[in-house]
């Protein structure tokens, strides 16, 4: 995994690259969330993180949403929600979202 951003104690934001499917896919793992830790992860996010994927060839980025809670998550930074349930090897299904750069 590449790590992108990280915060000490909060978490990171990463990326990897699945063979299977064959596009990269995004982590982001956030212990404390609110209003103003989206704001400012909105902000890192453009003006930090897709920099950053583009730097690295990377047009469209994907992940994988467990919950509506996270497909909402992901919908507030952009990403939209596909046709797609995927299942991964620990045989939990997600939702498959998609964020082009």
């Amino acid at each position: 995994m590449i790590k992108l951003y990280e915060e000490p104690g909060n978490g990171f934001v990463g990326v990897h690259f699945d063979k299977d499917l064959k596009v990269w896919i995004m982590h982001v793992d956030c212990k404390e969330w609110s209003v103003s830790t989206y704001k400012r992860y909105k902000k890192i996010t453009e003006d930090t993180i897709f920099p950053l994927l583009k730097q690295l060839g990377i047009e469209e980025i994907y992940g994988f949403s467990e919950t509506e809670k996270e497909v909402h998550f992901n919908r507030m930074f952009g990403a939209e929600v596909l046709p797609y349930i995927i299942t991964t090897q620990d045989g939990i299904e997600h939702y498959l979202v998609k964020r082009s750069l």
